[in-house]
């Protein structure tokens, strides 16, 4: 696996003699043959190298710490505490199925998005132990009794997996992805060919324009459904034994394993798409400190489930954000009219700009009332909660969303008051959570200003309680 990765890595170099004498008009047969021999010879010496490198490196779990040397020439080692260690994930990709080999990538809390350590090829009972020794702190021995195989608690089906694709609301960035692929063949293409196969194909007719637009929807649709089911194929949540920890299992033709400790989970969030919530259906991500900065598909709890059986799986996965997402308190009347404001006054700026450079800019005045509209269904999307231990809150952009908090988790609490939102007595009330290397921070605008300070001082007030109980104890 280290030689194939460092030929796949350098391969490429032996390419560019032979791209520059193509744009020469000086490629022939001899070109050809010097090409492919250094094609040969850089595959022979990075394969060289890769078994090298591959020697090289060793590893250890000893004092607490995790121990890597590696390097040919240059000898290099990292230490990492195993206090630091945040998860224990696995991939394996086409390549590494084909070898009966597993990469190991381990993350470390506040490490960034991408992995602190990587280990491209080891054995499944390598894998095995080398998890149980970062998890548990301790070197595996056989006198130790091996753990009982976690819990699954859902697995998505295929109706799912397919349904969950239709519905990602991906389409817009796959549709981006083809215009893209489309207008770089467009330059490419001589232009003649281009012409010629345009008046044939495409002539210029409004329907069969439509029908280009309706065919290039449609393709990019299947690449979303097709990317949605090479990620989430055969997507399965388990729980270890000890409950401190959740496993995920995904993906077609690269197989992901994500270790997520519980106690590193800050807040749940239900996102609800435009395309999902007519069926009432939800995905499940997770904010987690020191898990990386992307919002990949590594957050996703779980990628499609029905709204009402929520509540369930988080009783099962994560008891401690268990909760209802209904019976929220709404925002005040005095606040729907903001909404709307805040929704239609861009599209007013622009219109009145297209008016003042273009006469027909005045049809962009017929898209105000479907920005209030909008505006107006924000506000009655959004809500709050405060259940037991759990702060919940509800709002939109595009997808409805909402955020679980156990108080605990909470980083910072807070609000804000514009001029404009005193003259009501409203106010903007705002968290903060840790996640990734930094944190996320989520915003509910126009919540009673009374309502606000008394979320604030029910907050503060439980957060004395139990630190007074956890003194006394």
């Amino acid at each position: 696996m280290a030689a194939l990765g460092t030929v796949r890595r350098w391969i490429g170099l032996a390419a560019f003699p032979g791209i520059a004498a193509l744009f020469n008009g000086q490629f022939g047969m001899q070109t050809l043959f010097l090409v492919l021999l250094a094609a040969a010879l850089l595959a022979l010496l990075s394969a060289v190298w890769g078994v090298l490198s591959w020697r090289a490196t060793t590893y250890r779990v000893a004092g607490g710490a995790f121990h890597l040397k590696r390097g040919v020439i240059q000898k290099s080692e990292r230490s990492l505490p195993l206090d630091r260690i945040q998860s224990v994930d696995t991939v394996r990709g086409v390549v590494q199925r084909l070898f009966g080999v597993i990469e190991v990538r381990i993350e470390a809390a506040g490490g960034g998005g991408e992995p602190e350590i990587s280990l491209p090829a080891l054995s499944r009972s390598a894998v095995q132990t080398l998890r149980e020794e970062l998890t548990s702190g301790r070197r595996a021995s056989p006198k130790i009794p091996e753990e009982p195989a976690p819990t699954v608690l859902r697995r998505l089906s295929v109706r799912d997996l397919f349904l969950a694709g239709l519905t990602s609301g991906q389409i817009g960035i796959a549709a981006s992805v083809v215009f893209g692929a489309w207008q770089t063949v467009n330059e490419l293409l001589p232009s003649n060919l281009v012409e010629r196969v345009s008046e044939s194909i495409l002539p210029r007719a409004f329907s069969t324009a439509l029908l280009f637009v309706f065919a290039v929807v449609l393709f990019a649709w299947a690449l979303a459904v097709l990317g949605t089911v090479l990620a989430h194929a055969g997507f399965t949540l388990s729980r270890s034994a000890d409950g401190k920890y959740l496993y995920i299992m995904r993906g077609l033709l690269e197989r992901h394993e994500a270790t997520i400790p519980l106690a590193r989970i800050q807040a749940i969030k239900a996102v609800e798409g435009i395309l999902r919530q007519p069926f009432g259906l939800a995905m499940l991500r997770v904010e987690s400190a020191g898990y990386g900065t992307e919002e990949g598909v590594s957050t996703i709890l779980f990628p499609l489930l029905p709204r009402k059986e929520v509540e369930e799986l988080l009783r099962l996965a994560v008891p401690r954000f268990a909760t209802s997402l209904d019976n929220l308190e709404p925002l005040p009347l005095r606040a729907r009219r903001r909404y709307a404001f805040r929704a239609a006054l861009p599209v007013l700026l622009i219109s009145a700009l297209a008016v003042f450079f273009f006469f027909w800019g005045l049809f962009a005045f017929l898209f105000v009332l479907p920005a209030a509209l909008y505006g107006l269904f924000r506000y009655h999307v959004a809500g709050y909660g405060l259940d037991g231990d759990q702060l919940i809150l509800r709002f939109r952009r595009l997808a409805r969303t909402t955020v679980i908090v156990p108080r605990g988790r909470l980083q910072s609490r807070g609000y804000s008051v514009s001029p404009f939102q005193k003259r009501l007595g409203l106010a903007t009330f705002e968290i903060e959570v840790a996640s990734g290397s930094g944190g996320a921070a989520f915003r509910l605008a126009d919540v009673g200003a009374e309502a606000a300070e008394g979320l604030i001082e029910e907050l503060s007030d439980r957060s004395r309680r139990l630190s007074a109980q956890g003194s006394s104890t």
